[in-house]
């Protein structure tokens, strides 16, 4: 479609509407690790031990981006176990979850990713999603018949994307959606947010995967500006039809 010169200011002004919506999303937390010191991550921010047989470790023998990330080891079998809980539940709006995941070939076990609707350190383990990544199956798995090949040996994107008051999610790993479902995947109500659980188990070597770049941002609904600005020239073209 061939827009005409007396729209381009309208339409810039809904793109800088746009973006600003965008910016504003609240960031909930922010872990790239940067800042932690080396070793255990018991204490640091807001991270927690849950008893895990091992230490789980902050780490700069791998990173994506800057120099550190947060390492989560088998014994074999149960390993590192670590929490980082909310206050309080994040009870309406749409939430935007993220990190990086490193799962070398060697690793065998699984890395767990459990998103909670409770606190997890209070034993309010109501799932919301369990993620995943089976070294032994060479799977990543988002929920009950939403696999994806694993990959190894790099860097790979997980965004999960919540609708707490329809009740929905999204996953997409390495760049490809595996599940669009319900978020309260398991449990009973309330459809919210709260604890987040991640610890490595199974296995027969003793052997980390990573995690770098943790976020959760709760993202905005679109702006009054930018939905006007869309309806004025929706009813312009109209008009010049």
């Amino acid at each position: 479609m061939k827009i005409h010169n007396s729209l381009k200011p309208i339409i810039a002004i809904v793109g800088l509407a746009s973006f600003t919506t965008s910016a504003g999303a609240t960031t909930v937390f922010n872990e790239d690790f940067e800042s932690y010191a080396l070793g255990n991550s018991d204490g640091q921010g807001g991270w927690v031990d849950f008893g895990g047989s091992r230490i789980v470790d902050i780490v700069d023998s791998h990173a994506s981006g800057g120099s550190q990330s947060i390492a989560f080891s088998t014994n074999p079998g149960y390993g590192g176990d670590s929490t980082l809980d909310l206050a309080d539940p994040i009870t309406t709006g749409q939430l935007a979850f993220s990190f990086d995941l490193y799962q070398p070939a060697a690793f065998d076990g699984t890395a767990e990713i459990y998103m909670s609707r409770l606190a997890t350190l209070s034993g309010g383990f109501q799932t919301g999603l369990h993620l995943v990544g089976n070294g032994g199956t060479g799977e990543f798995q988002a929920a009950a018949g939403a696999t994806t090949a694993l990959l190894t040996d790099q860097w790979v994107a997980v965004t999960v994307s919540i609708d707490l008051d329809a009740d929905t999610a999204a996953v997409s790993y390495g760049g490809t959606e595996i599940y669009n479902g319900t978020w309260v995947n398991g449990g009973a109500s309330p459809s919210q947010y709260q604890g987040l659980n991640i610890w490595a188990s199974n296995g027969a070597n003793a052997e980390n995967f990573y995690i770098d770049n943790l976020k959760l941002d709760i993202v905005p609904e679109p702006s009054g500006l930018a939905l006007l600005g869309l309806s004025f020239i929706g009813l312009v073209l109209r008009r010049r039809r």
